[in-house]
């Protein structure tokens, strides 16, 4: 039996496409701040050779070098099983959900998004535990009952101190109040195929497990297990998620960046670093239901190119910092900063083209004098106007930004975004010339910790 989800995989006007504006970006329109065709046409050969090594290392499979970027077209396969699993773990009214970075942040995004669209009351109620903080542990064991609780662990190395220490944690929860052999029955794993301790822990305890992909990394696994497990848990089309994975992937199959929005946004992010100095790349959604998405975006982004350039000695590190804000709260917040600040910045603004879900703003005539410009308005159509007048004063600044127009919040839109994100990533890490897979300064910290922890303090 699989669980239930919605039908935006099924509707035509699910399939539109994000609209992606990048006009501002350009010299013609923001002025000196911004890169000229002249600029992105002596990058064209140096785009096509990246383009063409990232298709070639994305065939093959779950095998391939660049797997994260053809899950559209390996997870399919896999889908009944983790239907299946999902349709287990949704008998229970709680399900904790234990990972951390890329292990929680991409299945806590999409979960944010459409439970604030299309809340599904059949599904459990889903808990992400990422941080070891023993307030919100206890808090969970205080007021849940274990009978009630299934667990999830994700961890692709099986190994992640993190994540392990709270699962031993819930583990011994569930074992004291429930005996050792129903306790088994609340657990699932996600994690490497063929090794790692919960791999070894599901093959000594006969746990049920789904495999992560050798090959994807955590921060790039959200189309995977790691992800499409718990969100059909919460009753979240994945069919659909992994469709608009594909309509994003078919539109950027081309060498040409006019056709092909990942490859030109990846170069122009590259040039308004290396050229224009754009150290800062802030994210700014129009939607509360978006605000996790800027979460996953950060850690993909900072940790797959905030990396030392070795293999051209004497240029800055790669990479730009990624930033979130939310509109229009932080335009009174962070807006000013903006404005007055330096010309270091690059602005993404996410909006959407129309509001499924809206309110009419009453005005008796008592309030009117006041608010006379809101006569006949709805609140979907303040924040449009809001975003409009945040992205010119950006403009007029001028600071380069761009802006995603989404079709509407649903899993084919948000799937889009994935892999959207996910390509402009790899190609923007190719054009540095730097790994955008590996996290090696975040390997060192791992070990520094576990030294630390052994009693080992001349580290």
């Amino acid at each position: 039996m699989n669980p239930p989800h919605h039908s935006s995989a099924t509707s035509a006007s699910s399939r539109k496409l994000v609209q992606i504006d990048t006009a501002r970006l350009y010299r013609d329109n923001i002025g000196a701040e911004g890169i000229t065709t002249a600029e992105l046409d002596e990058l064209a050969p140096e785009l096509r050779r990246i383009h063409q090594t990232v298709m070639a290392q994305s065939r093959g499979g779950a095998d391939a070098e660049f797997a994260s970027l053809n899950l559209h077209t390996v997870m399919p396969d896999s889908l009944a099983s983790i239907e299946t699993m999902a349709a287990q773990i949704r008998q229970f009214e709680d399900v904790i959900v234990i990972g951390i970075g890329g292990s929680s942040l991409g299945a806590k995004a999409v979960h944010h998004a459409m439970t604030a669209v299309h809340p599904d009351s059949s599904a459990p109620r889903l808990h992400f535990l990422e941080n070891i903080d023993p307030y919100r542990l206890r808090t969970i064991l205080q007021t849940r009952k274990a009978e009630k609780v299934g667990v999830i662990c994700i961890s692709k190395s099986g190994g992640t101190v993190e994540t392990a220490i709270q699962y031993l944690i819930l583990r011994e929860w569930l074992e004291k109040k429930l005996g050792k052999d129903k306790a088994r029955a609340h657990q699932w794993l996600v994690t490497d195929p063929a090794s790692g301790w919960l791999r070894e822990l599901a093959g000594r305890e006969g746990l049920p497990s789904l495999p992560v992909p050798p090959k994807v990394g955590g921060r790039f696994s959200v189309l995977t297990a790691v992800g499409l497990l718990p969100l059909a848990v919460a009753g979240v089309d994945i069919r659909a998620l992994l469709a608009g994975a594909a309509d994003n992937a078919a539109r950027c199959a081309t060498d040409d960046i006019h056709t092909n929005p990942a490859l030109e946004i990846a170069a122009l992010f590259y040039l308004l670093d290396i050229n224009k100095n754009k150290r800062v790349s802030i994210m700014m959604p129009y939607a509360d239901p978006l605000e996790l998405i800027v979460d996953w975006y950060r850690q993909l982004w900072a940790e797959s190119l905030g990396k030392r350039m070795e293999t051209r000695p004497g240029r800055p590190p790669a990479g730009t910092l990624p930033v979130r804000a939310m509109g229009a709260v932080d335009q009174h917040s962070q807006l000013q900063m903006y404005l007055e600040s330096r010309l270091d910045k690059v602005f993404t603004f996410l909006a959407l083209d129309s509001w499924d879900q809206d309110f009419s703003i009453p005005l008796p005539e008592e309030h009117r004098k006041y608010f006379p410009y809101l006569a006949g308005k709805k609140m979907g159509q303040v924040l449009e106007a809001e975003f409009q007048a945040t992205r010119q004063v950006i403009t007029e600044t001028g600071h380069p930004n761009m802006t995603l127009r989404l079709p509407a919040i649903s899993e084919h839109v948000i799937g889009q975004l994935i892999d959207l994100y996910q390509r402009i990533t790899v190609y923007t890490g190719l054009l540095y010339g730097i790994n955008p897979l590996d996290q090696p300064a975040v390997e060192k910290g791992k070990k520094l910790a576990i030294q630390l922890l052994s009693g080992d303090h001349s580290a």
